[in-house]
């Protein structure tokens, strides 16, 4: 019997993850969120359309207008 493993997504700045059902996004930057108990937030880009999404692990992906909004939590 033969088993998969789950492939792991590289989130380092510039590379490209996915997430949920939205794929092909660049990972801009990671922002720290000292004193709110989650996870570090990450800027995302999505390539080709170049919309800005603001993603918190086990708490959603946000699109945002800006990367400026990406950044705030």
């Amino acid at each position: 019997m033969a088993f998969h493993r789950r492939a792991k997504q590289d989130w380092t700045i510039g590379q490209t993850v996915k997430v949920g059902f939205v794929d092909n996004l660049e990972v801009v930057e990671k922002v720290a969120t000292p004193g709110n108990y989650l996870p570090d937030q990450y800027v995302l880009r999505q390539r080709g359309t170049g919309r800005v999404y603001s993603f918190i692990p086990h708490n959603g992906l946000s699109r945002c207008a800006s990367v400026q909004e990406a950044r705030q939590w």
